[in-house]
């Protein structure tokens, strides 16, 4: 079976299968146990409604789970199956960011490409961070700035509370006209890959800034 997984599907799997964990710590009727588990269950199914039966099956055992350790050994089960975000070489980055002077690209190995949907890093020296992503299929590349101040918050983003700061990014809606939009967002961009579940809210910020 191939990978069919997400990163950010795989990270709302990984959610309820916590929120699971918590249950069975404080719950021990096995009738209210199993309405968790099925409820979990569901939400899943809810977030992936196409799957093939391999799929469905592999998904499903989270409904045998019986203590933590089956939880985590369902996790380990489903990992495998999750596809890594798509891979582009250095020199494609450097691309998108023609106009940017001094791009410094930190290694592309450094990445946990399995736990990546949107792929960002800082450059702390010039307060900017950069956002590559696949959308509508077409690579694009955002360059943003970030305030100094670090707050704690809730990430516009992943909807954790977190370290977060302002990014904003211009852009221009005619030849005298600029817009800047900004979200509060995670400053570290691995955590918040690592906490994301829906991708909607990046997508609609970097769409807005690519909008000519």
């Amino acid at each position: 079976m191939d990978a069919f997984l997400l990163p950010y599907q795989y990270n709302f799997i990984r959610n309820q299968v916590d929120l699971l964990q918590h249950q069975f710590a404080a719950v021990h009727d096995p009738d209210v146990r199993d309405a968790v588990r099925y409820s979990a269950a569901e939400k899943i199914f809810d977030l992936l409604p196409v799957l093939t039966p391999e799929q469905e099956a592999l998904l499903t055992k989270m409904r045998d789970a019986e203590s933590e350790q089956d939880l985590l050994a369902y996790l380990a089960h489903v990992e495998p199956f999750v596809q890594p975000f798509p891979s582009i070489s250095e020199s494609r980055i450097r691309q998108l960011f023609k106009k940017t002077k001094k791009l410094h690209i930190p290694p592309l190995h450094s990445f946990e490409w399995a736990q990546t949907t949107f792929l960002s890093w800082n450059d702390t020296g010039n307060r900017k961070k950069y956002f590559v992503y696949p959308l509508d299929g077409e690579w694009i590349g955002v360059e943003s700035t970030y305030l100094p101040s670090i707050q704690k918050g809730i990430c516009a983003i992943c909807h954790t509370y977190s370290d977060i700061t302002l990014v904003t990014a211009t852009t221009r809606r005619s030849a005298e006209q600029h817009q800047t939009i900004g979200h509060h967002m995670c400053i570290d961009s691995d955590a918040c890959n690592h906490a994301v579940t829906n991708p909607d809210v990046i997508e609609t910020f970097l769409a807005r800034i690519q909008k000519k």
